[in-house]
């Protein structure tokens, strides 16, 4: 809807244009009227006004010096002037300052409305053309706001074999992402290792802490440079440089500035991490450039806060050395004599490193480890939960990276299970010792609260009541935590078929101890038997 203005010094001329025309087939929805340029610019100053007809000869104040004002207090607003023909120097100067049009007196009504509907037409062509260009500012802001994820994505594609490799599709991703970086130029990657966080975080706390060291090492590593620093959805960190045809970088100068960013990292960020510098490669070799980085950083168990050069390391076979004694570490674990197992530990592992073992010298040492700690929880009538509380206290490829993480982790699973198994069974009472040893010893019977009650002569409802308030778990819940790790030990110790396993810890049918022992654990019984059988013997 549009708003219109008409000022005229004659009374009778401004009725006969504002009644005297039917102005709403227009959209018009209002009319105003002023009768000098003073009370017109009192209007202009409060209300929108989108089309102006007015005399341009009046007293005082004439239309030419109205207009003049109207381009520094309403420039959107479109002037129509009204002049006779004595004074048509007076519209010539009208064009020349910016009106729409004028129309000679006496006014044509016909004329002056199709004038008006013209000067409205022009304004809403420019409301349009102005939405579009707000809506393209808008797009365009939240553009320029997402193109380093949109770049990001486009190097885990390219990473990840997911981007077609021709050039006429790389060069329009190339364009379209402003990525500076010419199709037979080369690209130099640095991975960024984090090794170990020095204080414990959070997932959350992580994930900022990672973006950080992201941010720092785009200003460090790429300083001002063309390139770009990515998290891979494999999760590794990685920057970018990108180099122009010909171009040769110094590489004592990116091993400055890699030393100064891992210098800072250890400073300001808490951790220890290393970079990997791999070779120069182009958009088509940089898979391969990466893989070889990866398989560096695999290879590397011993050093850390260190930069690497592409095959500075390198894996060593790995030595045979006898697996640990695990049963004799069991028995000082069943013992509670923490101490003495933890001076165990690290002697093997301090053997394996003076030999220098590889990755799978340390998964066997991982699978062996965590076979032990299961066969413990049982024993201890515990869920392997309780001591694995974090998950990455159960993933083999953080663990496994290094001999320091290897041992730090060993010692802390140690120290867990000696905790839990104190807070958890030193105020158990002989009721519950009791009813918990025969849930073990006759776990291929069926089990129940009305029988487990009647063997220490109590009400089933105050059973249930006691062992949950005495272990923190409801007898079903223990019932089946015990059957569960007895079946692990059982798939780990035995090559017993699996429905007969099933059948010893009290489940007749196959199909739901398959289907819950995977719920609970990850994986089915049979990946669960390849797995440790494989690592441990």
């Amino acid at each position: 809807m549009y708003r219109l203005l008409v000022v005229d010094d004659e009374l009778f001329a401004i009725k006969g244009i504002t009644q005297g025309i039917e102005w709403s087939d227009l959209q018009i929805e209002s009319v105003m009227e002023a009768m000098d340029v003073d009370e017109a610019k009192q209007i202009l100053g409060s209300e929108r006004v989108d089309v102006l007809i007015s005399d341009i000869e009046m007293p005082g104040e004439n239309g030419l010096e109205l207009l003049e004002w109207l381009q520094t207090h309403s420039p959107n607003t479109e002037t129509i002037f009204l002049t006779g023909h004595a004074n048509f120097s007076y519209a010539q100067r009208a064009i020349h300052l910016g009106s729409f049009d004028y129309v000679l007196k006496p006014v044509d009504h016909d004329q002056l409305k199709e004038t008006v509907r013209k000067a409205l037409e022009l304004i809403r062509e420019e409301r349009e053309l102005l939405d579009f260009h707000e809506t393209y500012k808008m797009y365009y802001q939240q553009w320029t706001q997402q193109l380093p994820a949109l770049v990001e994505r486009f190097w885990q594609d390219v990473l990840a074999g997911r981007m077609p490799l021709s050039p006429q599709r790389l060069q329009a991703s190339l364009d379209m992402y402003e990525i500076p970086l010419s199709l037979d130029g080369h690209i130099l990657p640095v991975l960024i290792s984090v090794e170990e966080w020095k204080e414990e975080l959070s997932t959350r706390d992580e994930e900022i802490m990672e973006y950080a060291l992201r941010k720092a090492a785009a200003e460090i590593i790429l300083q001002e440079g063309p390139g770009a620093v990515i998290q891979d959805r494999g999760d590794y960190n990685l920057a970018l440089i990108y180099l122009a045809p010909g171009e040769s970088l110094d590489r004592t100068s990116i091993i400055a500035r890699c030393k100064e960013y891992v210098q800072a990292c250890n400073r300001y960020f808490y951790c220890s991490l290393s970079c990997y510098i791999g070779d120069e490669a182009q958009i088509g070799g940089l898979q391969q450039s990466l893989n070889r980085l990866l398989e560096m950083e695999r290879s590397n168990l011993k050093l850390m806060n260190e930069v690497f050069l592409q095959q500075d390391v390198r894996g060593s076979a790995d030595s045979m050395l006898p697996p640990p004694s695990f049963t004799d570490w069991l028995v000082l674990f069943e013992a509670g004599k923490k101490d003495e197992l933890l001076t165990r530990i690290e002697e093997k592992l301090d053997s394996m490193q003076k030999e220098e073992v590889g990755q799978e010298s340390l998964a066997a040492f991982f699978f062996g480890f965590m076979n032990m700690v299961y066969l413990f929880a049982h024993k201890k009538g515990l869920s392997v939960n309780e001591i694995f509380t974090a998950p990455e206290m159960m993933d083999m490829g953080a663990v496994t990276r290094s001999y320091h993480h290897l041992r730090t982790w060993a010692t802390r699973v140690v120290n867990a299970a000696v905790e839990t198994t104190g807070s958890k069974l030193k105020d158990v009472s002989a009721v519950i010792a009791k009813i918990q040893h025969y849930i073990q010893t006759h776990l291929n019977e069926e089990l129940n609260r009305e029988d487990l009650a009647a063997l220490v002569y109590l009400n089933p409802a105050y059973v249930s009541r006691l062992f949950k308030k005495e272990t923190g778990v409801s007898l079903s819940e223990y019932i089946q935590t015990v059957r569960m790790e007895q079946a692990k030990q059982l798939l780990a110790e035995s090559n017993d078929k699996i429905s007969s396993v099933a059948e010893a810890v009290g489940y007749s049918h196959f199909s739901h101890f398959a289907k819950l022992f995977k719920k609970i654990t990850g994986i089915t019984p049979q990946e669960y038997r390849k797995r440790f059988q494989e690592f441990v013997e």
